[in-house]
């Protein structure tokens, strides 16, 4: 080579290093260490320029790597002009086809078209020229390095699109990592580095290889153990004749029996002896009972009243101040919603254990009682009747029980009476109805002149009895003291 050379530009790079002999600088003595690394590095820097000239540069070498440089770019851009318009011809295939099939085709091919037609061209394309290459006689190193990438890219674009969030780019970076190693032909060399490091683990090592199969067959078993739960789940909240809280209770059994299933036979295909487990797994549970009782007891509680249908899905119950309907029942708690939209979480523990009024628990039949004062000089019976009339007005009233009123009590300054009715939706709430009775109670009885006792004390003043009457003149404040109250 004639002019500027590579070995060139490196020996005016490495002359204006620490170790290097600038033009400018004074002449000095130079440390013989550093003299013989300087020559050392200029003869290695030599043959390496040799080599490249020899081997790379040459006129063979340089058509082939061009040759297989311009397969890449032509199987790109062919792909990146072809994708578009098979799309377009895709579309309109599918548009033919039936409606039902049509709309199960057009969920799917989004997953697949959006992502990976493009990259599936170029996989395409790229191993075609490899092949012709290939059979040419030609090299084709690069070709095949990048329709190894090209594939790779594929597979993660189909598979991490149904991914969580979260563990996209993870999964993304390791399967490059792998795509990059087997490319260049160096994957099992590495792995086998890898794996030669672990911890003894009975017959076997915990390495690498050990743990990228656990996490395979765990997420195999978990993925077919939930899968089948939400079949089964599905399919038991359907059975006619089987009570909604014995459905939940056979969900969830079949949800727990799956993902332990799914826990030992991960375990069995790693080579885990189960036999081992025995031991640890009762000293596990008497350290779960001491720790956990209360999560235990909640689950117990949980099983109980999904057995014996104490209290089921929409029932209507009220537990110390909480008063709503069951929107669900679990088997750690309950969730209850109140009439004005907040929704707690009761333990199961306090639902077995505490006093519970279901207002629905045979039926939705449920009687409201309201009492109220007439004034004695009232007609009694008009008021009864009215009363009646009131409640019979509102639709959630029930005619059939019919509402009654009863004389309860002749008090001290008035009679009491109450109002019994009957509904039949206490979820939607029993205050709001008995405030609607009373309400109307209050416009009939206005009506018809039934007075009502209006609260009052009655001092009583006997003829032998004595009245002291003292007046008191209220003494004036004086100008400051006016002042100050003004301004406190």
């Amino acid at each position: 080579m004639t002019g500027f050379t590579f070995l060139s530009f490196l020996n005016g790079l490495f002359g204006r290093l620490p170790f290097g002999v600038q033009d400018n600088a004074p002449a000095e003595a130079e440390d013989p260490t550093i003299a013989e690394l300087r020559e050392n590095l200029q003869n290695l820097l030599e043959r390496g320029e040799v080599w490249v000239r020899n081997n790379l540069l040459t006129q063979e070498n340089l058509i082939a790597i061009g040759t297989q440089i311009s397969v890449v770019v032509a199987a790109i851009l062919v792909g990146w002009f072809l994708a578009p318009r098979i799309r377009r011809v895709l579309d309109f295939g599918i548009s033919k086809l039936p409606g039902d099939l049509a709309n199960r085709v057009n969920q799917i091919t989004p997953l697949i078209l959006d992502h990976g037609l493009r990259p599936a061209l170029w996989v395409a394309f790229l191993w075609i020229g490899e092949v012709v290459l290939s059979a040419m006689g030609l090299p084709h190193v690069m070709v095949r390095i990048a329709a190894s990438l090209a594939t790779a890219w594929l597979i993660i674009k189909l598979i991490t699109q149904f991914m969580p969030e979260d563990m996209r780019k993870p999964v993304a970076w390791f399967a490059w990592s792998l795509a990059i190693l087997s490319s260049m032909g160096i994957l099992d060399d590495a792995w086998r580095m890898v794996n030669s490091q672990g911890i003894p683990f009975g017959e076997g090592m915990i390495n690498a290889e050990f743990v990228l199969r656990a996490i395979i067959m765990a997420a195999v078993f978990i993925f077919a153990a939930q899968w089948l739960a939400s079949r089964l789940k599905s399919r038991v909240e359907t059975l006619p004749k089987v009570e909604p809280s014995l459905r939940i209770l056979m969900a969830n059994a079949i949800q727990i029996g799956l993902f332990i299933a799914a826990a030992f036979l991960t375990m069995t295909s790693l080579g885990i002896p189960l036999s081992g487990l025995a031991v640890f797994g009762g000293a596990l549970g008497v350290g779960l009972g001491f720790g956990m009782q209360q999560i235990v007891a909640n689950f117990i509680s949980g099983v109980i009243l999904l057995s014996d249908r104490s209290i089921k899905p929409h029932d209507v119950i009220e537990v110390d101040e909480t008063y709503g309907e069951v929107m669900s029942l679990g088997l750690r708690y309950a969730s209850v919603v109140t009439r004005d939209g907040k929704e707690h979480l009761i333990p199961n523990e306090q639902l077995v254990t505490n006093k519970v009024v279901n207002w629905s628990y045979s039926n939705n039949l449920v009687r409201i009682k309201r009492r109220f004062l007439v004034e004695y000089e009232s007609d009694l019976r008009l008021a009864a009747q009215l009363c009646i009339d009131a409640a019979m007005d509102q639709p959630r009233v029930l005619h059939d029980p019919a509402p009654k009123c009863l004389l309860m009590e002749f008090g001290e300054s008035a009679v009491e009476m109450e109002a019994r009715f009957w509904i039949t939706d206490p979820q939607n709430g029993i205050n709001n109805i008995g405030s609607e009775v009373m309400f109307a109670m209050w416009d009939k009885f206005k009506e018809h002149g039934i007075d009502l006792p209006l609260g009052q004390d009655e001092i009583r003043i006997l003829g032998d009895s004595q009245l002291n009457v003292k007046l008191v003149r209220d003494k004036k404040p004086k100008p400051e003291a006016k002042a100050d109250s003004e301004q406190d």
